[in-house]
């Protein structure tokens, strides 16, 4: 075809095809897409994730060299790949703001956690300081009365072994043995026969004793006794033995005890009020 006729052609194939041109003019001219758009190439569109639509027919025009009109390119194609550049830019934004506020939340629960572990600790050992503390402290205040009640109980037994030892009964057996007393063969208790007859005293006061021993057995009558039931006689008889002296008779006033039993419930009975403390050692 000779160029007159090519030339004779053109206007008709411009006439016939304006309705495309604007989109895209082949070689006919017209804006090839740019290398990059907002400062970004395709790879990085890519990677912020906004290669699509309009960006990805940017990309595409730009592998294959296609052309678009000027004004097409400038109004509507780059600007709108902007607009999606832009908006994905502000979604990466939020979302590493969202990722930020998440890690500082973390970060923050982790930190809080453990200055609430640090004061549960501290306050743990506070308190086990101040239960430490006030068992020492009612250590101390036990130990203490203890101490004063143990002082109290030494002087009340000084006191009362002084009375005991001023007593008339335990005068009088000064020249015998002061053995312990014992309710049955063979169980001595801690308390001696002086010491017991002397709270009976204490406890019951006479004018007067009638003491008599005829080989083992001694005998003693506390005459007129301030008994209850008026002023009556107590009388005692007790069998000597190596280690003991063994009651085997007690009377008091009408009431009289003929067996073991009876007569150590009631030996304590007449102890109870004056010796409390040797009552409880029969």
């Amino acid at each position: 075809m000779s160029h007159a006729r090519v030339w004779t052609l053109l206007p008709a194939l411009l006439m016939a095809g304006c309705a495309s041109l604007p989109l895209e003019m082949g070689g006919f001219g017209g804006s090839t897409a740019p290398q990059t758009v907002a400062g970004l190439t395709y790879e990085e569109i890519q990677q912020l994730g906004a290669l699509r639509g309009t960006c990805a027919h940017l990309q595409d025009m730009r592998r294959q060299g296609r052309r678009v009109d000027a004004t097409e390119m400038t109004e509507r194609l780059l600007p709108a790949c902007e607009q999606m550049i832009e908006s994905a830019r502000e979604k990466a934004r939020q979302e590493r703001e969202e990722a930020e506020r998440r890690e500082i939340a973390v970060f923050m629960a982790r930190e809080w956690a453990v200055v609430e572990a640090q004061v549960a600790q501290r306050r743990s050992r506070e308190r086990e300081w101040r239960e430490a503390e006030q068992q020492r402290q009612e250590a101390e205040l036990l130990r203490a009365q203890l101490a004063q009640a143990e002082e109290k109980q030494a002087e009340r037994r000084a006191a009362l072994a002084e009375r005991i030892r001023t007593t008339t009964i335990y005068d009088k057996l000064s020249e015998y043995e002061d053995k312990p007393v014992a309710h049955s063969i063979g169980q001595p208790s801690q308390t001696t026969l002086k010491t017991f007859l002397a709270c009976v005293e204490l406890a019951y006061p006479n004018k007067g004793y009638r003491i008599s021993q005829s080989g083992r057995t001694l005998t003693i009558i506390a005459r007129e006794a301030q008994l209850p039931r008026g002023d009556l006689p107590i009388e005692m008889r007790f069998n000597e033995n190596p280690q003991y002296w063994r009651m085997t008779y007690l009377m008091v006033a009408d009431i009289e005890a003929r067996q073991d039993a009876d007569r150590f419930v009631l030996s304590q009975n007449l102890v109870a009020q004056s010796c409390p403390q040797e009552g409880g050692l029969f």
